[in-house]
Parts: C-alpha cells; structure tokens; sequence
C-alpha cells in the first residue's frame, strides 16, 4: 500500500554516532582492519550486548562488510519487497496534497538520498546478517567525520539489538503486520530503536544508570533537526520521522526501562504503543493508556462511482504536527490542538491518473476539531485553492477532509459520509448527544 514514511528500520544512522559522542568520551579499538572484521573483538561485542541486554542469541548473527553500492542495493531491494514505484507515487502526491510534503516530490529519491548520506550499518531482517557500509577509499563510515574508533562497537552492538528483537520477539512480522498504519508502524519502529540506541549505548558507556541514560535523552531531545534537512535539502517529513524512531523513541524506551529494567522493554513488544502520539505523550501509554479510537470510514462507494481505493491509512499525530509546521507560523493556535487527537483514517482513491483522498480526524473535544479545521482549511486554500479542490466539515469531536476532483461534489458527500462512518468508541458522552441533534442539521 501506499506510505507517507518509507525507509529501513533496523538502521544505525551517522548523526546518532555524533550524539553518542556527545555523550561519551568514545574509546576503543577498531573493528574493521584494512577491510577484515576483528571476530575476536566482534565475538566480545556480541556477548556484552547478550549479557547488558538479558536476552540470549538464539542463532549466529553473521558480520559483513559492503560498499555503499552494495548496502544501496539491499535497501532499495527492501523497500521495493514492500512498495511499489506506483505505490511511492501515489504516498508522495497524496502528501503533497495534504500539506505534508512539497508539490512533485519523488519520494523514493529523497529517501533514499537520506539513507545514502546517514546509515553507516544496519540488521538485514532477511538474510539474518549484520551489514557495515565501507566507504571506497577503505574506511569504514564511522571511521570517518571524526567518529572514535569504539563507535564500530557502538553500532555492531545496536544492531545486534536488532537481531534479538527479530529473534525473540519476531519484530519483523509485527512490522508486518502494521504496514497498512504508518503511525502504528511508526511507534513500533520507535520501540526498536529506541532499544537499540540504549542497548549500543549501554555497550559502550560500560552500564546503564538513570543518570547516563538522562544525558542520552536530554542529547536526542537537543538533535537539531532542521538544521540537517536544510543542509541536505530533505524534505521535513522525510526526515524527521526517521529521527523520531531514535530520539523519540529512545525517550519512550527509556521511561520504560526506568520503571522496570529490560523486562519491562521487554513487555513494549507483547503490548506495543499503537500511535506516535503514546510516544510523543508516554503517560498516554503508561499511565493512562489512550490509544488510538476505531474509524470506519464508509457511505462514499455510490457518490464516487469509477473511484477506485488504493490506499488507507493513518497520519496520526507527528505527521499532523509536520503538516502544521510546514503550512503555519511556529506558534500557531492549531498546534494546541494535536494533543487532543484521538485517531484518524484517510483513504486514497483513484481514478485514471486523478487522487481523491478522503479523511476523518477525531479529537478528545469539539473545540480543538474546530480549532483544526478552520486552520486546516486556510491551509488548503493556499496549497490549491481551484486547482486543488477541497472540503473540510465538522461534526462534534469530528473533522471530515476531502482533497481532489472528487471534492466537487462535497455539499453530497459530507451528509452520506457522517450517516454511515463510525468512530468507537464514542468520543464522550456530550459529543455523541451534540452528533445527534445535529444530525438533520449537517
């Protein structure tokens, strides 16, 4: 299915060696000699992380060096595995059409032009392998841009995290089983990395502490991260939902592990968080678990016969804020709105070469989906205003979206959509009773 976030998960990223630096006077030794992989230092690494980790290899985890070529290959091969060039096209124009991304954006290429320039090693799901990149002149990548020679066990120790999660909690077919959701897929990709980052981080400073793990934090928290996507020229929502897994995701495995140590890290993949919003709030997972309510979206099948659906999915919270952030001023009054979030479904239809994308956002109250919706629909009117058809309602809690050729026909489809759509459960008692008064009215 189409996706608005693409990319590998079982990545160990450049700047995150940066910031472990940051953290940590780095020290040690190389693991990579004139292109050859110290076994005995590697063998070491590998049951530090076991025993720092409490988890046992149940297998081999073999260690490989590629080129740039190489590792380019295998992470295009990944991505292809689970979307097409067609199915690229229609994320990328359907995000451009939202707001999330700039107009004509080719979405594989900016994604892969990020991972070319950041991932210096990474776990291949597939093949069971662990993979360091070797730049030509013969230098491994953290050997280079000032990395200390200890980063090489920093990132085969988080990338052999990777390999226990696939071993002992079969991460890989739960990332499967979510591709339809990118914000579910989203905050599973956090628990990953976020376990790996602290694992590789554990490795290398020794031990875990409250306090090292704090400073680990409070530098993701301080990553600069639209200072990268303007030196590189990456779009905003390329990059920053590839950060997130490791620094936001860090924060939420931390709090974690906190409150219970790697068991109950441990228990984040028998119960995972269902939103990047539970990441961005923990308490919301914690404390007082909200995840996300149930939309059905239905009742457009008649008004927009010859439509075909090729895509439903769910922006959640952290696409919704890049949309913000990419349309509005830094301290608009919509951004107060995206804590009260609740769920969202949007589907993509198509026709010919045409998109319509038809979109439900539920919030926690009226307000905020009012406050939303009159921001959102000034958005739209500069993405496009003629050129770009469009249609934002509310009804209680509840904002209904419609973008595209199809939106011509809104006035109709706004009363089908609200009679046969489904948001449960209820999103308060005092929104369904106002839902229904308003029902002739809508």
């Amino acid at each position: 299915m189409p996706k608005k976030t693409v990319g590998v998960w079982c990545a160990c990223v450049r700047w995150l060696c940066a910031i472990i630096v940051l953290a940590l006077a780095g020290c040690g030794y190389p693991l990579i000699h004139g292109g050859q992989v110290d076994q005995k230092q590697a063998a070491s690494i590998e049951a530090n992380v076991a025993r720092l980790r409490e988890l046992d290899f149940t297998r081999e985890v073999p260690l490989v060096v590629n080129s740039p070529d190489q590792a380019e290959q295998t992470i295009i091969g990944e991505i292809a595995r689970d979307h097409s060039d067609e199915d690229l096209r229609i994320g990328g124009e359907s995000g451009a059409m939202t707001g999330l991304y700039p107009p004509n954006i080719d979405l594989k290429h900016q994604t892969l032009k990020l991972l070319r320039n950041e991932v210096i090693g990474f776990y291949n799901p597939d093949t069971k392998e662990m993979v360091i990149i070797q730049q030509p002149s013969g230098h491994t990548s953290f050997d280079i841009k000032g990395f200390a020679p200890g980063m090489g066990g920093m990132v085969l120790a988080h990338e052999l995290t990777h390999a226990l999660q696939d071993q002992h909690f079969g991460i890989e077919k739960m990332l499967r089983q979510v591709k339809d959701n990118d914000d579910q897929t989203l905050a599973l990709k956090c628990v990953a990395e976020g376990d790996a980052t602290l694992a590789g981080y554990g490795y290398v400073a020794g031990h875990l502490d409250s306090a090292n793990v704090g400073l680990l934090v409070t530098q993701l928290d301080a990553l600069p991260a639209n200072s990268a996507v303007q030196k590189q020229e990456i779009p905003l929502a390329v990059m920053v939902p590839m950060l997130f897994q490791y620094s936001g995701g860090s924060r939420f495995v931390a709090e974690a592990w906190r409150r219970g140590g790697w068991a109950a890290v441990d228990q984040l993949y028998r119960n995972p968080p269902r939103s990047s919003q539970q990441i961005m709030q923990p308490e919301l997972y914690f404390d007082h678990p909200a995840p996300p309510v149930h939309i059905e979206l239905m009742g457009y099948e008649n008004l927009l016969a010859g439509w075909k659906k090729v895509d439903d999915d769910t922006y959640g919270e952290l696409l919704l804020k890049l949309i913000l952030q990419r349309n509005l001023p830094p301290h608009a009054p919509a951004f107060d709105t995206l804590p009260r979030w609740a769920a969202d479904r949007i589907i993509t239809l198509k026709r010919g070469s045409a998109l319509t994308l038809l979109w439900l956002i539920a919030f926690h109250d009226e307000a905020a989906a009012r406050k939303f919706a009159d921001a959102y629909s000034r958005i739209l009117d500069r993405l496009g205003g003629e050129s770009n058809p469009h249609g934002v309602a509310t009804r209680a809690a509840a904002v209904f979206v419609e973008i595209g050729p199809g939106a011509r026909d809104f006035a109709r489809l706004r009363p089908a959509i609200w009679k046969a759509s489904r948001i449960s459960p209820a999103l308060s008692e005092e929104a369904s009773k106002k839902a229904a008064r308003n029902e002739k009215g809508t």
